[in-house]
């Protein structure tokens, strides 16, 4: 899991807020943010924050970029990490149970020393609104992740 810096400013094309399980070996390791931008896609673990990292953090939402704000999030917890959109190959989705219904998204990407590794998140929803939903957060985010890979490829291998 990489730690660079972005070139240039980033937008946030999807994001899942506070309620994202962080899967290891079918387990919860960590819960928070997931965020998908045009190149990257971030877990940021739930922390409490002092008074000024909370100050730092107003001040960034009003004059930082996007990427200024996402690496100093990054910067809050050990275990929140990125990845950049270059290294993923692909994203599926997969079932920890079937009753109840539990999907999680499984992102494989290549590390830096090129073994494909998996990355496991579960979108956790109460019950109610799950049975209200006409598709799993899962699918969507899959759906996502790929059409973001697929043009960061593509703008890569324009090379622009």
């Amino acid at each position: 899991m990489n730690s660079h810096q972005p070139i240039s400013d980033e937008n946030v094309v999807k994001e899942y807020p506070k309620s994202t399980c962080w899967l290891e070996d079918k387990q919860v390791r960590a819960i928070g943010n997931l965020i998908l931008t045009d190149q990257r896609l971030v877990f940021l673990k739930q922390v409490e924050l002092s008074d000024k990292q909370a100050e730092e953090i107003r001040r960034l939402a009003t004059e930082a970029t996007t990427g200024e704000l996402i690496q100093f999030a990054l910067k809050l917890h050990k275990k929140n990490f990125q990845l950049p959109l270059s290294s993923i190959v692909t994203a599926r989705m997969g079932l920890l149970s079937f009753f109840p219904v539990r999907p999680y998204l499984s992102v494989h990407y290549l590390s830096a020393s090129k073994k494909l590794k998996t990355l496991d998140f579960m979108f956790t929803l109460p019950l109610l609104k799950r049975l209200m939903m006409s598709e799993f957060p899962t699918l969507g985010w899959r759906n996502a992740i790929k059409k973001a890979v697929k043009k960061e490829k593509k703008r890569i291998s324009s090379g622009s």
